[in-house]
């Protein structure tokens, strides 16, 4: 009698080693892949990213790249915002002179009808820098 009860315990123990095995190997096949961790940016999250004070250089630029790459053609209905998103790169904390000059000049490129509110929200956001630097 005590053989058999040994013998299945021996054998429960094989079958909850099995279990736990399979277990952590369906665990291990499921996770997703990188593309599918990948956030899909929208027009709205990127002009986030820019209008966000606490942004910080690295994540300005990844936003100013996807920009230009994803919605680099104007729209003209929203020509206003991307005027706003020039000014409001030009006096934000920790942008640099690159980023800015990268944008200004994608953006006329792609853009020639819009070039000179382009040209207009450069000089706009440019001064504001000037003030903020001033006082």
């Amino acid at each position: 009698m005590s053989t058999t009860l040994i013998l299945t315990l021996v054998g429960l123990l094989f079958l909850l080693i099995a279990l736990v095995f399979v277990y952590v190997w369906i665990g291990r096949t499921r996770q997703p892949s990188p593309e599918s961790l990948e956030t899909v940016e929208t027009f709205e999250s990127l002009r986030g990213i820019i209008n966000n004070r606490s942004s910080t250089n690295t994540q300005l630029h990844r936003a100013v790249t996807m920009m230009l790459e994803r919605f680099g053609r104007i729209d003209p209905h929203h020509a206003g915002a991307y005027q706003h998103m020039l000014e409001t790169l030009c006096v934000h904390p920790h942008t640099d002179s690159k980023l800015i000059l990268k944008f200004e000049k994608a953006l006329r490129e792609t853009n020639p009808a819009f070039t000179h509110e382009i040209e207009q929200a450069l000089a706009i956001g440019l001064a504001a820098r000037d003030q903020r630097v001033t006082v």
